[in-house]
């Protein structure tokens, strides 16, 4: 099963679990958009109107259903904490009661906030926004329902993921729409402290992250609420971005949730036999 179907990642998700012959059940509260890959059976609905009856048989649960956005969360704190809070653990219940095999739920590199980077899966979280918050609060209950009432749960941390029909409001999307309407892209300044003027960021395809996924559900030795990084372990710069583009830049002053440097260290996830393979500036040069 796959809650949030209809978005993004879902789209990508969709099509690697097919690929292995699995049949998959789509849940989201939205229809399904034309152009995405549909599962085999789609169910047309809140994940927090699901009962354990609409579970049983399902082996795995990729739970992408999230209230997203980090401006969005501190625009609405309230709103988003009710709705991302009440989903997992609903959804978490019901796969307990219907004797799911293993859940997989992706969380955030937001959580690392102003750590030293590589970032590390062992660093204590250091969230600075309600959805990085939210969403170590969705991860403690993970491990909660993996460590006293046995349902096996892995999370994956994801870093900042692109790719075909990634979201609107994601900084690629924006930067591949501005470049098309020949407008200049808007970076956001670092601290006066940094030694580089825009934001680094550790860039991973979507179709990796989908491949990373599978690959912690299928592992034998995931299920109590371990935590895994899904990142390509290398930064690059917004500028580095813009200049794939061939973009004008227009700078503005950073925003006080943002952090100067997002860098991942993958040796934990690459223990299972998982790797990225595609690189940023190489998709973006063939996708524009």
């Amino acid at each position: 099963m796959i809650t949030g179907c209809s978005g993004f990642i879902g789209h990508h998700l969709i099509k690697v679990c097919q690929d292995k012959g699995w049949f998959v059940v789509g849940v989201d509260k939205r229809p399904i958009m034309k152009g995405h890959n549909e599962p085999d059976h789609f169910i047309l609905t809140n994940v927090k109107d699901l009962g354990y009856r609409d579970l049983m048989e399902i082996d795995y649960v990729f739970n992408l259903a999230f209230v997203t956005n980090i401006p969005n969360s501190v625009r609405h704190p309230v709103r988003t904490t009710y709705d991302n809070i009440g989903s997992i653990i609903h959804l978490l219940q019901m796969s307990r009661e219907a004797g799911v095999k293993k859940i997989i739920y992706p969380s955030t590199a937001s959580l690392y906030g102003n750590n030293p980077t590589p970032w590390t899966e062992d660093m204590p979280p250091y969230h600075i926004e309600p959805y990085s918050w939210q969403k170590l609060c969705a991860e403690e209950a993970c491990k909660l329902y993996a460590r006293e009432y046995g349902l096996p749960t892995v999370i994956v941390r994801l870093f900042q993921v692109y790719g075909e029909l990634q979201r609107e409001d994601t900084a690629l999307a924006a930067f591949m729409k501005m470049k098309k309407r020949g407008v200049p892209i808007t970076l956001t300044e670092t601290t006066a402290q940094s030694t580089f003027k825009s934001a680094q960021r550790d860039f991973i395809y979507v179709g990796d992250v989908a491949d990373a996924m599978v690959t912690v559900a299928e592992s034998e030795e995931t299920g109590k609420g371990e935590i895994f990084n899904v990142c390509s372990g290398k930064v690059k710069t917004m500028e580095d971005i813009a200049n794939a583009l061939k973009a004008e830049v227009k700078w503005i002053p950073k925003r006080p949730y943002e952090v100067d440097v997002h860098c991942g260290n993958i040796e934990k996830i690459k223990s299972l036999g998982w790797k990225p393979k595609i690189n940023v500036e190489t998709w973006l040069k063939s996708n524009v």
